[in-house]
């Protein structure tokens, strides 16, 4: 068991590497960051470097012979973390700063941060208020977000892309997987996908600019309204599909 705690200045940094296991980021005291480490690694690093705090299993070791380890570290708010793993789980409980995320087959969670960067095979990714910029790479991992206030960037092989607020621009591509964004009420957003379908919800009042091809899939609108409200909000929406349907659903505004 590794015990340890270091203090910090205002450009709070952690940067954890480990194979298996998991990884718990939480927000605690300002100024001080707390590393508590269950491992049977006998050279497992955790050291301070300036402001940085770096944890990582031992290199010298074989990457499969490392075993598993359950790291959890407590850090000021606004803290920037950088995680990396073959299978480990990963949580991170802002709110943090930017926080980048790189696994195998592992889960991520990430519930508040600055901007996210998240790598992933097939571990689903869970996000729940992004403020800034969110990008996400995945293979056959599952992404849920809850609200993301700057650019998002999704690429997925076969896993789904659910989003219920956005207040940026999209550019999702998928190869099968499905794409949904409940709320939109940014300038603009691109979706790609061969068997996939769309489905984004936009406020009621706004001047859509479309720009869809679709092989085999269908188009479908909401139906004009006799009451929807003049808004100087405006949009456009950019979608290829080879087999997927694009559906467009009219939310309050």
């Amino acid at each position: 068991m590794i015990e340890e705690e270091f203090s910090v200045g205002r450009n709070a940094e952690i940067d954890v590497h480990i194979p298996s296991g998991r990884v718990e980021v939480k927000t605690g005291d300002d100024g001080i960051i707390r590393v508590n480490v269950d491992t049977d690694d006998q050279g497992f690093i955790v050291e301070q470097r300036g402001d940085l705090i770096y944890v990582s299993s031992d290199k010298n070791t074989r990457w499969s012979a490392r075993g598993t380890s359950y790291v959890v570290l407590e850090v000021p708010e606004g803290t920037d973390a950088s995680v990396g793993t073959a299978s480990a789980k990963i949580e991170c409980n802002g709110p943090l700063g930017r926080v980048e995320a790189k696994t195998a087959s592992g889960e991520i969670e990430i519930t508040h941060a600055e901007s996210v960067i998240i790598k992933t095979a097939s571990g689903d990714a869970s996000v729940g208020t992004v403020t800034n910029d969110l990008k996400v790479n995945s293979a056959s991992g599952d992404t849920t977000v809850g609200e993301c206030g700057g650019k998002a960037n999704f690429s997925a092989a076969s896993g789904d892309i659910h989003m219920a607020v956005s207040t940026g621009t999209v550019n999702a591509s998928t190869a099968s997987g499905d794409i949904t964004i409940e709320r939109f009420t940014g300038r603009r957003a691109i979706f790609k996908s061969m068997s996939g379908t769309a489905i984004i919800g936009i406020p009621a009042g706004t001047r859509l600019d479309l720009d869809v091809t679709l092989l085999s899939g269908d188009l479908k609108l909401p139906k004009p309204t006799a009451n929807t409200p003049r808004s100087e909000r405006q949009m456009t929406i950019k979608a290829k599909l080879v087999s997927g349907d694009l559906t467009i659903e009219r939310v309050e505004a």
